[in-house]
């Protein structure tokens, strides 16, 4: 069976990305929850120092960059199927965002300061507009906004870093891990300036996965494993030209600290992202699909998964609150392998009995005004054999 083909109404193959984009951002978000990331611990040493240098180069930045092209494309995906169904895809949409920025913000205030779906809210109503425009113009959106932040990035970047207010930005936003008080006021004061700051990556992001939609990236009759292939190794090649300086400088000093290095952690942020995408794609059409059913399954549960591994991480946490900021990041690290080795466990399992997870239950329930069908009446991603006749 080819691997993008759709099950259903889904594309198995964007299950699959997302499910490994949710393993990324946990991997990102560990350190921010447990008091060891660069809010609390700027600069790093040691086989921190080391943990800290492969995380900027494989994962920071690498998966919300996956994450918001997915988004962009699920709101294309989304206003088709909203108007082959004949209802009013416009509304549909702003309902979902609006529930979208009430399990954001209460993800923010109650459990983590971290989050990011208030954010994709806010920036989501934006995608409004773009969704009967042609292909060529979203992808000149796109490019333009990515390339607008791209220069502010690097020139920020590299000028806050030589300049004197390198040892300004180098002090923790947190001494302590924040309590709910700490987390309201970052959410109205640096988190929404930060995401009003980023609207123009995400939104280009957004776009992009707009434009896949449009363009038909995924669907089966246009997959071309050749050009998938050698965009792979492109985005590799770019890549690992980008780590040079980023490794350089990490020998030349007795210290790892991150943001002198973020405009390059940045840029290499958007070429693994393509070369993750590839290999997945490229996976997916060597092997069957089967072999990728439990990041499939996570990633049909995404805002599930999300949600729970802050509650679980909290939960823990509790048990370690006087070791925070403490813990090594590779420790950190190992957590993270465990907990999402139980959420594919758990997914597997869990699509065996119903069609979707409990916090995309309460989102589609939310947005279509009625409650939709829990419990499955056939397994996931199998066809419907008919019986033989004797």
């Amino acid at each position: 069976m080819n691997a993008l083909q759709p099950a259903g109404e889904r594309i198995v193959a964007l299950d699959v990305i997302r499910g490994f984009a949710v393993m990324g951002i946990f991997i990102v978000n560990v350190p921010e929850m447990i008091g060891s990331g660069g809010s609390f611990i700027p600069v790093h040493s040691g086989f921190d120092a080391v943990i800290r240098l492969l995380y900027d180069m494989l994962f920071q930045t690498k998966f919300y960059t996956i994450f918001s092209f997915l988004f962009g494309l699920g709101f294309y995906l989304f206003m088709q199927s909203a108007e082959r169904k004949g209802l009013r895809p416009k509304r549909l949409f702003a309902r979902r965002l609006l529930l979208l920025l009430l399990f954001g913000i209460a993800h923010a205030v109650l459990l983590w300061f971290g989050d990011v779906l208030y954010t994709y809210a806010i920036i989501g109503f934006l995608l409004m507009p773009f969704y009967k425009r042609t292909p060529k113009t979203v992808l000149i959106w796109a490019l333009s906004l990515l390339a607008l932040f791209t220069v502010l990035i690097v020139l920020v970047s590299v000028s806050v870093y030589q300049s004197s207010l390198s040892g300004e930005i180098s002090k923790p936003l947190f001494t302590q891990l924040p309590d709910m008080g700490d987390r309201l006021r970052y959410l109205l004061g640096a988190g929404i300036a930060n995401a009003l700051l980023r609207s123009f990556e995400v939104l280009g992001l957004f776009l992009l996965g707009v434009y896949a939609g449009k363009k038909g990236w995924f669907d089966r009759d246009r997959w071309n494993p050749a050009v998938v292939r050698r965009v792979q190794w492109i985005a590799l090649a770019v890549s690992a030209v980008l780590f040079i300086p980023m490794l350089r400088y990490f020998g030349a000093y007795d210290a790892y600290y991150p943001e002198a290095m973020y405009h390059f952690t940045y840029l290499s942020g958007k070429t693994m992202a393509v070369f993750y995408v590839c290999t997945l794609l490229r996976l997916l059409h060597r092997y069957s699909e089967s072999r990728f059913q439990g990041l499939a399954s996570v990633g049909r549960m995404a805002l599930t998964h999300y949600l729970t591994q802050t509650i679980v991480t909290m939960i823990v946490l509790q048990f370690v609150r006087s070791y925070a900021g403490q813990i090594p990041l590779w420790a950190g690290t190992m957590y993270c392998i465990v907990i999402f080795a139980a959420q594919i466990a758990v997914s597997k399992v869990w699509f065996r009995h119903y069609r979707m997870g409990p916090a995309e239950w309460l989102w589609r329930a939310g947005t279509y005004g009625r409650k939709p069908a829990f419990r499955r009446v056939a397994p996931p991603y199998a066809e419907q054999q008919p019986s033989a006749k004797l």
